[in-house]
């Protein structure tokens, strides 16, 4: 039966940018709508809003406390992502009969393309602006969506072949019907727990991207990524020689990236720095041969693989942004204690001299003694800084507390040389001293040059 946005009443929870993409969305469709956001910064946020939209929700935006009246005769509360289900708001809307629901799903309901989904605590960004990259690159018109930035329901009136979603825990948990050619959990380590509460909670949201999706791709040496219904079709990868799937094989010096046993390219062709990123590659190729499967889109793995070293990484994600003898890289969007493994794990082996790490921050209640081993393994030095930083201390024996970041930048600047790795890989999110990752990771890049240029 197809769903009709006009004969039913919204809320909108929250007006960030999906929140926003929402309402305008639903009055492009005609559909009754009001919205609430009882957050500190509403009344700015709302004043930001265009015009139009102003115009048109005049009125219809709740910023204090809410009574049941406000849902009456509401169908569907789409609620934004960065509110949790848990709130009062949403208690209560339940309590009303209100179906709730978050913008993916309502992307779900409407949606007619193909669509791939891409999920996981790190490289989520990274394999959903690749694969789009190789799509696009072989002529099948593609556009990333979701947790990228561009609002999946800003994609339903494009002229797209093809939808790749990253998808975020706090997406998912409210979502149910979406359909997936393929689909991927890319890891999994301790992340949102001040929101999910538990790893098993964590986890469980991640695993609904399966609950629709025809194909799997899975890091086969990946724990708790692989669908638990056997009726969904797996494809694996990893970093060891495989004849099914994806591997690598050969000598350290020219090692190659394999499909079934066969080289598809040389390693040193993939310009993504660390281990991490061949898995990341992997996936994308992965999620390219699934979809080509399931669509016949005459896409070669062959052909894919030649455009993977036109492919630019995103910012602050394992990105070198000086070398003087020195290499300085930047993995400001290491948020959590498994992205910073992933980056040690894949930088220690192409670092001739000592790996020298900047961390810290807020760390939502991760755990930072899980480091240890890895930090004794590979690291020389840690300067901590941010609110967290005390926890650094006790995970790994030669840490300085820096008072900030600049600070942490010219101390690991004095004890590097020629051949050493200076790495922004912090394990924490920035809220504690910036307005966001790529905040923390700019100034990151601003205190290298000034110490370069002194």
């Amino acid at each position: 039966m197809t769903y009709n946005v006009r004969e039913q009443s919204y809320v909108v929870g929250g007006l960030g940018i999906t929140g926003q993409a929402c309402v305008r969305f639903l009055l492009q469709q005609g559909a009754s709508v009001k919205a609430f956001d009882t957050r500190p910064t509403a009344s700015s946020t709302m004043a930001s809003m265009p015009e139009a939209m102003q115009v048109s929700m005049k009125g219809k935006i709740e910023t204090a406390s809410l009574s049941a009246a406000f849902f009456d005769n509401v169908d569907t509360l789409v609620l934004s992502p960065g509110l949790s289900p848990d709130i009062e708001q949403v208690k209560l809307a339940k309590q009303c009969g209100v179906e709730v629901i978050g913008d993916i799903e309502l992307f779900a309901r409407l949606n007619t393309k193909p669509v791939v989904g891409i999920t996981g605590s790190n490289g989520k960004t990274t394999v959903t602006l690749l694969t789009t990259h190789l799509l696009n690159s072989l002529g099948v018109k593609a556009i990333a969506a979701g947790n990228v930035g561009l609002p999946a329901l800003d994609t339903l009136d494009s002229d797209a072949d093809v939808i790749v979603l990253e998808l975020s825990s706090f997406q998912l948990e409210t979502t149910s019907s979406l359909s997936l050619c393929a689909a991927t959990i890319l890891n999994l380590s301790d992340d949102h727990l001040d929101r999910h509460g538990s790893f098993e909670h964590y986890a469980l949201a991640k695993h609904r991207i399966f609950d629709n999706a025809s194909q799997a791709i899975v890091w086969r040496d990946g724990h708790h990524v692989a669908p638990q219904s056997s009726s969904v079709v797996q494809l694996h990868y990893g970093l060891g020689e495989a004849l099914q799937g994806f591997g690598v094989s050969g000598s350290t010096d020219e090692q190659q990236l394999t499909f079934n046993g066969e080289s598809l390219c040389s390693l040193s062709s993939i310009h993504l720095a660390g281990t991490h990123n061949v898995l990341n590659v992997m996936a994308s190729l992965g999620l390219c041969y699934a979809l080509n499967k399931s669509h016949a889109l005459e896409i070669s793995l062959e052909a894919a693989a030649t455009h993977i070293g036109s492919f630019a990484s995103a910012p602050h994600r394992c990105v070198e942004i000086a070398n003087n003898g020195v290499r300085f890289i930047d993995d400001s969007k290491a948020t959590n204690v498994g992205a910073t493994i992933a980056a040690l794990e894949g930088l220690a082996p192409v670092t001739q001299g000592k790996l020298i790490l900047i961390a810290g921050g807020d760390a939502k209640g991760g755990d930072i003694n899980a480091l240890s081993p890895y930090l004794n393994q590979f690291v020389s030095h840690v300067f901590a800084i941010g609110k967290d930083a005390p926890l650094f201390t006790a995970a790994f024996a030669n840490t300085v507390i820096s008072s900030n970041l600049n600070d942490a930048v010219k101390s690991a600047c004095k004890v590097a040389s020629n051949g050493d790795v200076v790495l922004l890989s912090p394990a924490c999110a920035s809220i504690d001293m910036f307005n966001n990752y790529m905040h923390r990771g700019d100034v990151f890049k601003q205190a290298v040059e000034e110490v370069l240029a002194a």
